[in-house]
């Protein structure tokens, strides 16, 4: 890839390419481990509410 402008290399690394695939994995795996703990939190108020 070429800068249309200048001509100069505008091409992204792989090594930047698999940190940022790696970083987006890590994402989503927090965000489904935020989601399990909000479920379980909601659940356990839900039976502290049926008390």
């Amino acid at each position: 890839m070429v800068c249309a402008s200048c001509g100069r290399d505008i091409a992204v690394p792989a090594t930047l390419i698999a940190e940022r695939d790696d970083l987006l994995r890590k994402r989503e795996e927090l965000r489904d481990e935020l989601k399990r703990a909000r479920d379980e939190i909601e659940a356990i108020m839900r039976r502290r509410k049926s008390r």
